[in-house]
């Protein structure tokens, strides 16, 4: 008897132990195979359907896609925040990227972006920055499991001058991986273009001066810590900068774009891009620098409706009453066929007292506004 009662506990204690082990294999099969549900809801991507679903992707491009889904949908965010910032900047020029709008999430699907206009050369720059800025930013903010904070970090022992900083302690913070997002920028946006085409060529030239310019605005972030605020301790990190001031950047390099030289069509593949400020026909082309936008078509007007240069007309659009000269003025915006004022009438709060307490009492006053419009 004694013996069965041993022979019985023993039963009993493997039996525990093996459904405790049972308990532990299932908890962490769990874990694992609900690792895609830990990430947030913006960021899943279903790599059967939406690499399909998304308009203008070549197959390269759903190739990147399916490899690396969650990556692709932060690549996605931006690429709308660039479409974003170009109705921002052109919210005055006769194209004001509107257009836009109305196509997929890629703006690559877009007809203007197949053109060699000065705006197809913004765009190129613009999406390649806004696809690098969103992966840099997404990767300090965890929200991707295929990287994390750069792994440089911040080094500034010493000040701009070379000497050391004295009574500073300086820590390395979560800086954005911005070496990350420029090469997936790369890998899924150049990716697009063919090495031998001109074309192409020029498009890639527009990426890497969009990122360039991304690099160069890059700013350097610190938090005090101390008593009193004494700063005796500082943690700084590198920062992606607000997306604004990398796209009046790249608006400003659209100003001075330059056209690629005809003399570029013959040459080989392997050449430099050289190109001429806008209307120097004459004079020798210089090598293009590497923040420079480069174009090789002639832009229309714009003035009216045309589905081949995605045009939406200025037909209907705001414009301003003043000098001619004036970015978005109804001379200019409406291409000469003249504007009508349409009064807009709002109700608003006026006259508000303030009764103690705590009481606000407002008369409602309407508000009427005159607006041009461009016929």
């Amino acid at each position: 008897m004694k013996k069965l009662r041993v022979y019985i506990g023993s039963n009993s204690m493997y039996r525990t132990f093996h459904a405790a082990i049972l308990f532990l294999l299932v908890f962490l099969f769990n874990i694992a195979s609900s690792r895609d549900n830990m990430l947030p809801n913006h960021v899943k991507l279903s790599t059967s359907l939406t690499c399909r679903l998304v308009g203008g992707l070549t197959r390269e491009q759903r190739s990147v896609c399916h490899e690396a889904p969650e990556t692709v949908s932060i690549a996605f965010e931006g690429l709308q925040l660039a479409v974003k910032e170009c109705q921002h900047q052109f919210r005055w020029h006769r194209w004001n990227c509107s257009s836009l709008l109305i196509k997929s999430s890629n703006p690559h699907a877009s007809s203007i972006m197949k053109r060699g206009f000065r705006e197809s050369s913004f765009l190129y720059a613009l999406t390649a920055a806004g696809v690098a800025h969103s992966v840099a930013r997404a990767c300090a903010q965890g929200r991707l499991l295929s990287c994390g904070c750069d792994p440089l970090g911040y080094r500034a022992s010493h000040d701009p001058r070379g000497r050391a900083r004295a009574n500073k302690w300086e820590w390395s913070g979560c800086s954005h991986n911005l070496a990350y997002g420029i090469e997936f920028s790369k890998k899924f946006l150049d990716v697009r273009e063919q090495v031998d085409d001109l074309q192409s060529r020029i498009n890639v030239h527009n990426n890497n001066a969009g990122r360039s310019i991304l690099s160069s605005q890059m700013e350097v972030r610190c938090k005090c810590h101390g008593l009193s605020g004494s700063c005796q301790l500082r943690t700084c990190w590198r920062a992606t900068p607000d997306f604004r001031v990398v796209a009046s950047t790249i608006k400003r390099q659209y100003r001075k774009a330059l056209m690629v030289a005809q003399e570029e069509l013959n040459n080989s593949p392997s050449s430099v891009l050289r190109g001429r400020p806008r209307g120097r026909r004459r004079g020798k082309a210089r090598p293009a620098p590497k923040n420079s936008l480069l174009f090789f078509e002639r832009s229309p007007s714009f003035c009216e409706a045309d589905p081949r240069t995605d045009s939406a007309g200025t037909s209907g659009r705001v414009c301003r009453i003043g000098r001619t000269s004036r970015s978005g003025s109804c001379d200019l915006l409406c291409c000469g066929r003249g504007h009508a004022l349409i009064r807009k009438s709002s109700i608003k709060p006026c006259n508000c007292t303030f009764h103690w307490c705590c009481r606000v009492d407002c008369d409602r006053c309407r508000d009427d506004k005159w607006v041009a419009i461009c016929k």
